[in-house]
């Protein structure tokens, strides 16, 4: 029979609780990617907001002033050009079908009488350039007043479909506007990290009085 020694009952030294350096290094690794991961989710989450915010803030913008144009095309008289001029800059044309006249600009009269001209700005513009302007010449002489209307545009055409009336004068059939879009320093998110396409538009109208 084994005795029993009273070393027997000594308990054993255990080993400190912690963690090794090998440990230290693979849970800050572990931590390091998933912080990282968390990062690159967030970014991309606020890059989409900010894409979709600003695409939303240029569409509605474009819609304003689109509809604008067509209310003063629908309501007006005496809408121009409906001439070609070669000598324009950028020159003035006439279409293939010889009814539909392409210019950077159209001129109507407001129902108050004003002449009214809505001009696009190209890059090669000094000042102004990429802008869509509106050119008032009240009626009676008072002075001119002019204002930019929109930003960014980077192309704008305007078309006069035009016909012969009742008197044998030409007058507007139809009138359409091709416009593209891109968001402007104003606009700008400074979330925003990358380019976003740019907003084309293209819309046409009839003025009411026809005879």
């Amino acid at each position: 029979m084994k005795r029993i020694r009273k070393s027997d009952f000594r308990p054993q030294r255990s080993r400190n609780a912690g963690l090794s350096l090998v440990e230290l290094l693979v849970s800050l690794a572990i931590t390091a990617m998933l912080l990282t991961a968390t990062m690159v989710a967030i970014d991309a989450s606020f890059q989409a907001y900010a894409a979709a915010a600003e695409t939303a803030s240029t569409q509605t913008a474009t819609r304003m002033v689109i509809n604008r144009l067509l209310t003063l095309v629908r309501t007006s008289t005496a809408h121009g050009p409906l001439l070609e001029d070669p000598t324009d800059t950028p020159p003035v044309v006439l279409l293939a079908d010889n009814e539909t006249i392409q210019s950077y600009y159209i001129t109507l009269l407001n129902p108050q009488g004003d002449l009214i001209r809505i001009e696009y700005r190209d890059a090669t513009h000094v000042t102004t350039p990429n802008e869509l302007w509106l050119i008032i010449d009240p009626v009676g002489g008072g002075p001119q007043q002019s204002q930019p209307i929109m930003g960014g545009v980077t192309d704008a055409k305007f078309y006069t479909h035009r016909r012969f009336d009742n008197d044998g004068v030409l007058v507007l059939e139809r009138g359409s506007i091709d416009m593209t879009v891109e968001a402007d320093d104003d606009a700008t998110l400074a979330l925003e990290g990358s380019e976003l396409p740019p907003i084309r538009v293209i819309a046409s109208t009839m003025p009411r009085k026809l005879d």
